[in-house]
């Protein structure tokens, strides 16, 4: 106990022996007071978790010790608090942190309870940190995924535009790795010029300059132009506010300050030997620190971003130059041809990256249209027919609100091996066709073969036994598939093959889910 006037002075327990228990066991223990909040009495083991003083400790109350900001705030708290006191105990997830500035999770139990003829808040906490940050790094890998694959099908089709590649590639890193991302390019005068911004946040934009209008860095200031000027990589991981800002323009002060920034990764843009240019993440609020991996992804994809830039200056550079020299100089024409074909087997080749789903491992939705138009015209070339699967998952969202994000992204991972399983013929496409539906393209298949193999991938689905309680269809995951089959001729398009499949799925759904029907 913190002194002889806390709140278990007046227990008739032997106070030494107390004591000791109190404070060895594993869980963090504190006393509030219902009506102000006001901590009254902590254990040894939640001092020594926020590193915190007894007395320090006394001067606090849950909602000050949160992160502050949403759900984890002091207006949130003394709800948690208000529902507890009413005699329901709660239990919940609370982010901390600590005095050196680190975060601490916890998840933590409220009760009211008597305690020497008085209404106590009994807080009991137990450290959660390791779990969280293991449960955050899965759903970090999947997202660096998705951001590999999205920046890399950004870069496949930017051609000479390197504005618009840098702008998806600030997009789409700020979204899926998070949360502030700053693009610098090394002007041709030697100083660094900022050249695109990105965040996710709410309100954010609103606390950031407009970068057009910074002035360059000298190679060597702040991270950044130290960054371009040694060639190397800076990252820090739940570092205190203060140290970061010295890295980072003051411009960037109120929002660094805002969003909790907590974490910086900063990587070279590196083409032969020479640094163009830098990215840099920031990371705030409840996100998780970078990462080596997270390193290791965003320097791999810099790199690409310093070829696909220096190409597409290259590439329009050399059209304008041909343009002016064509008839006087077929040397330099035949060089800007090369140059040009180079490019765009580079392209073909990041494309191609691009075709896969970073989730599922099917077919994504770009290449599910370009095979659907094609087996069309193979169908009506051979008089053939041609079926169409459409499917999504039974109550996925209700899944996702129970379950979460990370556990519904494992459950489409799920769907996407059984569809893998369940269609291994060649000419056959299993496809994530957005969110939480699918598609399959059968070449060949008659209305019954379709039919035979929609309920072979409802039973496999199914049969993977993944729970699903707030499923109106049955307590695993399920799917509602519909289908069409026709013989392709001249009025037959992809639109109309996928309004039949999904006019089918609409009757499995009519008709309760669970199954699979005909779009006639």
């Amino acid at each position: 106990m913190s002194s002889p006037s806390g709140a278990f002075s007046r227990l008739s327990l032997n106070e030494k022996r107390f004591q000791a228990i109190y404070d060895s066991v594993n869980d963090g223990i504190f006393i509030q007071d219902p009506e102000t909040d006001a901590i009254l009495d902590v254990n040894h083991r939640i001092c020594e978790w926020f590193g915190y003083s007894p007395e320090h400790m006394l001067t606090l109350d849950l909602g000050r010790l949160g992160l502050g900001l949403w759900p984890y705030t002091p207006e949130t708290a003394r709800e948690w608090a208000r529902k507890a006191a009413a005699g329901t105990p709660q239990t919940f997830e609370w982010l901390c942190t600590t005095q050196g500035g680190n975060l601490l999770w916890l998840e933590v139990n409220l009760r009211i309870a008597d305690i020497g003829g008085q209404d106590r808040l009994v807080v009991t906490a137990g450290n959660i940190t390791q779990r969280k940050r293991a449960e955050m790094e899965n759903a970090a890998r999947l997202k660096r995924a998705e951001a590999q694959n999205a920046v890399s099908l950004a870069l496949a089709g930017v051609g000479s535009d390197h504005g618009a590649a840098l702008r998806l590639i600030a997009h789409h890193l700020a979204v899926q790795v998070g949360d502030l991302c700053t693009l610098n390019l090394v002007g041709r005068d030697g100083l660094l010029y900022p050249s695109e911004l990105a965040q996710p946040y709410v309100g954010g934009d609103a606390l950031l300059p407009d970068y057009r209008n910074l002035p360059p860095l000298d190679l060597g200031q702040l991270g950044t132009g130290q960054v371009v000027l040694r060639g190397q990589a800076i990252r820090l991981e739940s570092r205190p506010l203060e140290e970061i800002l010295t890295l980072v323009r003051p411009e960037f002060r109120a929002y660094f300050e805002r969003f909790r920034i907590h974490s910086l990764l900063i990587v070279p843009m590196r083409i032969e030997g020479r640094t163009i240019g830098t990215i840099a993440l920031a990371m705030g609020g409840a996100s998780r620190p970078y990462s080596v991996e997270d390193q290791a992804v965003l320097q791999n994809l810099a790199d690409r971003a310093a070829l696909t830039i220096t190409n597409a200056r290259l590439y329009a550079e050399n059209l304008a130059q041909a343009s002016e020299l064509k008839k006087t100089n077929q040397e330099l024409e035949r060089r800007v041809e090369e140059r040009t074909a180079e490019l765009e087997r580079a392209n073909a080749q990041l494309q191609q990256m691009a075709l896969e789903d970073g989730l599922t491992r099917l077919a994504n939705r770009r290449h599910f249209d370009a095979v659907l138009e094609k087996e069309i015209r193979r169908a009506m070339r051979k008089g053939d027919q041609l079926s169409l699967i459409m499917g999504d998952v039974d109550f996925f969202k209700r899944f996702n609100d129970l379950y979460g994000h990370v556990a519904g992204d494992s459950c489409l991972q799920a769907i996407g091996e059984v569809m893998k399983q369940v269609f291994r013929r060649v000419e056959e496409l299993p496809a994530r066709y957005g969110g939480e539906e699918f598609a399959v393209i059968l070449p060949g298949a008659d209305a019954q073969r379709a039919q035979q193999a929609a309920e072979s991938l409802l039973k496999a689905v199914e049969a993977r036994h993944i729970p699903h309680e707030n499923s109106d269809a049955s307590p695993y995951v399920t799917l509602s598939l519909g289908y069409v089959s026709a013989q392709v001729n001249a009025g037959t398009t992809p639109d109309w093959f996928i309004i039949w499949a999904d006019e089918g799925l609409y009757r499995s759904k009519a008709g309760g889910r669970n199954r699979v029907s005909s779009a006639n």
